[in-house]
């Protein structure tokens, strides 16, 4: 068995980067930490197997047979771990006769979750996918750690659908981890990447089913354990934030849809709520620059909240458009407004950039590297303590800043919903992040209030935004539109008001 440690990225499309260009740039960043009879070429040819109801995608395994120069070896790649691109996953190999299906029997019988389902495995194996690529390999001796770097270009096919293959991979032979990250950063800086996650069997598994990757339903509740230390807990929030960031930045990149950027800043800001709801343990200045980094990115989709509201109002499926279906004149004016905006095809140059991934690393790497621990300031026994014990003073301390902030006894107009949006929100991050710990009925029934009171408040700023683009206005109808909004805009504060008040009552999960 091998375990594979290996960052994956993505390289920007023909038209941004020709494949002779990038194989020209690595040859030349390489060739100082080449080793002797370090680089090659070959074609490869990988078919992926699994059953018709896909058990082997269950158990999060892959089963290919790859075919190069005449031989074949068949692969099983069992479940790993993914912290950002980084990958860390067991595969096991074996030399085969050239052969239209792998034999399972010649892996170790201690990979299969049940080995008594062995022979109903191998007879249920069919073809699915295949993959065609060139792949350029150098092997390096980068500060002393041996690495492997391989350009892979070609297409993923399944009967007559494909996509492309553009991807660079590095993975550690041997030596230290560090030099992994300090090489990929090299190479950000001369090549337009992207970490990514979506492997080429995940790309053959949804031609294969004739889906498209789309956004998840909501950011949900990082996994911990009630036998997990405080430094464990954040790790894995950390984790779970930038996973669900970069689980959507993929699906921008194909999709190219709003309401995926959206999702991107929710796992953004678990990871920035998760820095400062720690704080007490994981001293701010161990982030800093991870911190002010943050701080950048979410600047540059200053221009998204605005974005989003101006679809929500001109969209064909969204709730105003019926109000304003005859108007184009309005159409075309608040169309013209979101043009005005910063232009969205700039998203994929920015997450192709060498900031942007620079960020990511930075972050990946102090995760794995714990970074936090070369400060004097870390107490040991505050973050080796259970998280438990200190759980609930944490869900509570936002609990009482809301309670404090919006009283139940007062009454709140829509720029006060609109205002105290941040921090009902940073409420439930912090439930994203510790809420596995607690009963899951008692915990949803307790957010499902305050969920829709988010709901509510993003409807708000679509009206407040459509009031505002009224001002200017030059339709007939302006004033009629007008009395229409503000008479919505009453009676969404009504339900808020009473959804708000009832929140209050409820016993705290926790």
């Amino acid at each position: 068995m091998d375990t594979e440690i290996e960052l994956k990225f993505a390289v920007a499309s023909e038209a941004c980067v020709t494949s002779t260009e990038v194989k020209k740039q690595l040859d030349t960043l390489l060739l100082p930490f080449i080793k002797t009879d370090g680089y090659n070429c070959k074609k490869l040819i990988n078919t992926y197997f699994d059953t018709p109801t896909q058990l082997l995608r269950s158990y999060d395994f892959g089963l290919r047979i790859r075919t190069r120069d005449g031989a074949s070896e068949q692969t099983l790649k069992t479940a790993g771990r993914v912290v950002g691109g980084l990958h860390k996953r067991p595969e096991y190999n074996v030399d085969i006769e050239q052969n239209n299906k792998p034999d399972l029997s010649l892996f170790p019988d201690q990979v299969w979750p049940d080995i008594n389902l062995l022979n109903d495995l191998q007879s249920s194996l069919t073809p699915l996918f295949t993959t065609h690529f060139t792949r350029h390999t150098w092997l390096v001796d980068y500060q002393g750690s041996v690495i492997e770097v391989v350009c892979d270009s070609g297409e993923v096919s399944s009967e007559d659908k494909s996509l492309d293959i553009r991807e660079i991979e590095l993975e550690l032979v041997d030596g230290d981890m560090r030099q992994l990250f300090e090489l990929a950063d090299l190479l950000t800086e001369v090549l337009p990447l992207r970490l990514s996650n979506d492997s080429k069997a995940a790309r053959g598994y949804r031609l294969f089913l004739n889906t498209e990757l789309s956004n998840q339903a909501e950011i949900g509740m990082c996994e911990l354990d009630s036998n997990m230390t405080v430094e464990q807990a954040f790790q894995r929030a950390i984790e779970h934030g930038l996973a669900y960031w970069q689980f959507h930045e993929e699906v921008y990149c194909h999709s190219q849809s709003l309401s995926s950027l959206q999702q991107v800043l929710k796992g953004v800001y678990l990871v920035r709520h998760t820095l400062n709801l720690y704080r007490e343990f994981i001293p701010k200045k161990a982030a800093t620059q991870i911190w002010q980094e943050i701080k950048w990115l979410i600047r540059e989709f200053s221009w998204l909240d605005e974005a989003v509201h101006i679809k929500q109002l001109t969209s064909k499926k969204g709730n105003y458009r019926k109000k304003i279906a005859e108007d184009e004149q309005l159409i075309s004016y608040l169309e013209a407004s979101r043009k005005g905006l910063q232009k969205e095809s700039d998203v994929l140059k920015l997450f192709y950039s060498k900031e942007y991934s620079q960020l990511i690393l930075k972050l990946m790497r102090w995760l794995v590297e714990r970074g936090w621990r070369c400060y004097s300031e870390i107490d040991e026994p505050k973050i080796t303590q259970n998280v438990g014990v200190i759980a609930a003073k944490l869900n509570q301390q936002d609990w009482e800043k809301l309670k404090n902030m919006m009283p139940a006894k007062q009454d709140f107009d829509a720029q006060d919903y609109i205002y105290f949006e941040k921090y009902i929100a940073r409420g439930l991050l912090s439930g994203a992040s510790l809420g596995d710990l607690f009963d899951s009925e008692d915990r949803s029934d307790f957010r499902a209030p305050w969920l829709d009171i988010l709901e509510g408040i993003f409807e708000l700023k679509t009206l407040a935004l459509f009031d505002e683009n009224l001002t200017n206005y030059q339709g007939d109808n302006g004033q009629d539109l007008k009395v229409w909004s503000e008479n919505k805009v009453k009676s969404l504060v009504n339900v808020l008001e009473q959804s708000r008040k009832s929140a209050f009552k409820m016993t705290p999960y926790w």
